[in-house]
């Protein structure tokens, strides 16, 4: 059983899977760990350096200049933290099918940056993910499934999802998936 603690931090890992794979063991190709500033973490999510050609080009139909302009109100990067329009950006990338956004959006819900917390919203947004291919989205919604947080709690579709995520490289989700294997102690 996941303790609230523990499913916060597997959450953001998941959320944030690009910066879960950084470092390496290799000695021919190192490649340092991530630090904790922000920018680190903007960097490793994709923000605009442009905020105009952005902004532009977001409201032009770009999804993905819509989650990155997201990045940088979240992060406050070259603008003053916004988490409210941060939200609203993800959302409008959510929207135009970008599984990035729509993960973006779900995280913000989840643990209330900017906008009031509120698991089902977050649900949504993470199954929009999921949909749209991204294994975060579907480790993520399977975290909040198998905790029945935002939904009634579904340990079989939690599994499932954990499964599908594993199978497209999440090891993170392979651990959840062969923990629910296991037999209650």
């Amino acid at each position: 059983m996941l303790t609230l603690a523990r499913t916060a931090a597997l959450a953001a890992l998941v959320a944030f899977p690009r910066l879960a794979a950084c470092g390496s063991d290799d000695a021919t190709n190192p490649s340092p760990a991530p630090t904790a500033s922000v920018i680190t973490i903007a960097a490793g999510i994709g923000f605009c350096e442009s905020l105009e050609v952005c902004e532009k080009e977001c409201d032009g139909g770009s999804a993905d200049r819509c989650r990155r302009l997201g990045v940088n109100y979240e992060f406050g990067h070259g603008v003053d933290v916004d988490g409210a329009h941060a939200t609203a950006l993800y959302e409008k990338s959510c929207t135009m099918g970008n599984g990035d956004g729509c993960l973006s959006a779900g995280r913000m819900y989840e643990f209330h940056h900017g906008v009031a917390k509120d698991d089902a919203k977050a649900i949504t947004f993470y199954g929009k993910a999921c949909d749209a291919g991204d294994q975060a989205g579907c480790a993520n919604l399977a975290i909040m499934l198998e905790a029945g947080r935002g939904a009634e709690k579904d340990v079989t579709k939690a599994a499932r999802l954990f499964t599908e995520a594993c199978a497209h490289g999440s090891s993170l989700a392979c651990a959840h998936a062969k923990a629910l294997e296991a037999p209650p102690k």
